[in-house]
């Protein structure tokens, strides 16, 4: 393997010793990955130690998102075209280009469509996409291809689009999340057309960006870019609009046939938010879950084969939480308890969240609330629950 940069013997040493400490457990997609090792030796500045852990948590991410089979398996929502984001091609090094228009996207109508875990699903099958084309035009050119060059637009930005809330939360977390699974891909990012709304965006965003990352940011008013894009990019591969040759078919400067521009969403996209009922319903309760932390409500089962029934909702539709189920036929104090409904993050959008456990053993079954992957927000929800005995309706109210 070239690496992008020279590395020392001590470096090489450290990479040698993490691929020997990892290769047994990473799945074939990974291996294919060449650069892998050098990545993330190098995004933790080659302390073995700290990059092994780095990737470790990598590859357990990748299993929480399905990551190895998103290209196959993950079909995104139709609404997903309107994000305005394109490959453009690749630079004069042979580094990926990607456009993003960041001054005209429709934000309200984007996420009164889509739920937040669903669009940052979408925005890694189009990395995992990006990481593909890479792959394939490193056989092309005959060296690897790992980094990208990304040019993001903020002409227009209003001030509306600059502080959308929801669009700044998952931003953060997505930021947060492509910083520690893919260090060491970014190349260079131009931010043109840049105007004080940019600035306001980017005191928030700045907070989670590491500073290597903030280092390959260019950063250019209404003049200069043109000229600092084709230094790297060929004009034939820029689009007119960008300063370079390339046009449409008809010769539209604004590349529509293969550059994705912002625009208003159709509400025939708009998601149906079902009215809250477990809320205002009989026997609830509301437990709200601060950030990074999680909250369990226990419940004595003291005959075999009965049922713990329950269903929750969170107050907002576009927020979720990871919910399990625990049991322990002791105190949590004299054993650890065991999960018998694996750990899922849920959401509610389309209504409640339902649970029927059929608890065969008598102990202590334990509904985990977890929002420990969430440095920002709490979570407020709604919940009922209750334990039925063996032989008794199910259909009764609850009281």
């Amino acid at each position: 393997m070239v690496w992008p940069e020279k590395v020392s013997p001590e470096e090489e040493k450290v990479i040698e010793e993490l691929k020997k400490r990892i290769r047994g457990n990473l799945p074939p997609k990974l291996l294919e990955d060449e650069s892998l090792f050098y990545r993330f030796c190098k995004a933790r500045d080659f302390k073995l130690e700290e990059s092994e852990a780095m990737l470790r948590k990598h590859i357990e991410w990748r299993k929480e998102w399905q990551i190895d089979t998103i290209l196959t398996d993950f079909k995104p929502l139709e609404v997903c075209k309107y994000t305005p984001t394109s490959f453009v091609g690749f630079d004069k090094e042979g580094s990926l280009i990607r456009y993003f228009d960041m001054g005209n996207p429709d934000n309200k109508g984007m996420f009164n469509s889509i739920k937040k875990t669903e669009f940052l699903k979408y925005c890694f099958y189009m990395g995992e996409q990006d990481a593909e084309r890479c792959k394939q035009h490193s056989l092309k050119i005959g060296k690897p291809v790992t980094q990208a060059v990304h040019i993001c637009n903020f002409e227009n930005l209003s001030f509306f689009q600059a502080t959308h809330k929801k669009t700044l939360e998952t931003t953060l977390v997505y930021m947060k999340m492509f910083q520690d699974n893919y260090p060491e891909r970014m190349k260079r990012i131009y931010h043109i057309n840049a105007s004080i709304y940019h600035n306001v965006l980017m005191s928030v965003i700045k907070t989670v960006m590491a500073t290597p990352l903030l280092q390959k940011i260019q950063c250019f008013g209404q003049d200069g870019w043109k000229e600092a894009l084709l230094r790297d990019i060929d004009a034939d591969v820029l689009p007119a609009f960008l300063g370079g040759n390339r046009t449409d078919p008809d010769g539209n400067p604004l590349c529509k046939t293969f550059i994705t521009h912002g625009e208003k969403i159709p509400e025939s996209y708009y998601l149906c938010n079902y009215e809250k009922t477990i809320f205002q319903a009989p026997g609830a309760r509301t437990l709200t879950i601060a950030r990074r932390s999680k909250e369990e409500v226990s419940f004595k089962v003291r005959e075999p084969d009965s049922y713990l029934e329950g269903e929750f909702e969170l107050k907002e539709w576009d927020k979720d939480i990871k919910f399990a189920v625990l049991f322990t036929e002791k105190s949590s104090e004299e054993s650890k308890p065991v999960e018998i409904v694996e750990k899922k993050r849920v959401d509610t959008c389309f209504g409640p969240e339902k649970v029927s456990i059929h608890c065969r053993k008598i102990g202590t079954y334990i509904l985990l609330f977890d929002n420990t992957y969430s440095w920002m927000h709490p979570k407020e929800l709604a919940f009922r629950a209750r334990v039925r005995s063996p032989g008794v309706d199910e259909n009764r109210k609850w009281t």
